[in-house]
């Protein structure tokens, strides 16, 4: 009974890498499409708008990263569900508050990480999602910085 119990948990902690390597794979996603960024305002400020125009398209790339962001998410929020109902059948009272905590930490990261990939495809969609529509809209001020 034992050794079922731990290949169960083995096989989770094997998903959980799964999916905490996919998570690191967004993350360079974004890291890359920052670069793109970089390299399009790079090249404007040097005056070559025509090369700063071909870079590729960093919305496509930035949806693949987070429905990978999504996906994982949803995957740990299964798993702290699952701590949260095991949690509730036992008489510990700190583990019952930890997994209660946990699994609303869990929500609210994934409703975050919905709430983004929805503004982005908001924004996409209003600006027809393309870098050469991103480069001929006016810049937005920033009010963090000094006039």
């Amino acid at each position: 009974m034992e050794e079922d119990t731990l290949r169960r948990q083995l096989g989770i902690v094997d998903q959980s890498l799964g999916f905490l390597l996919i998570l690191i794979a967004s993350v360079l996603l974004s890291f890359y499409t920052v670069v793109i960024q970089r390299r399009g305002l790079c090249l404007t400020i040097l005056g070559d708008t025509k090369a700063a125009a071909g870079l590729p398209d960093v919305y496509p790339i930035k949806r693949r990263a987070s429905a990978m962001v999504v996906g994982s998410l949803g995957f740990f929020l299964c798993l702290a569900l699952n701590a949260w109902q095991q949690a509730e059948r036992g008489d510990d009272c700190v583990a019952r508050r930890s997994a209660t905590v946990n699994l609303w930490a869990s929500l609210f990261v994934l409703l975050a990480g919905i709430l983004r990939l929805m503004d982005l495809d908001f924004v996409a969609c209003c600006s027809g999602g393309s870098a050469a529509a991103e480069q001929e809209a006016e810049p937005l001020e920033d009010s963090t910085l000094p006039a």
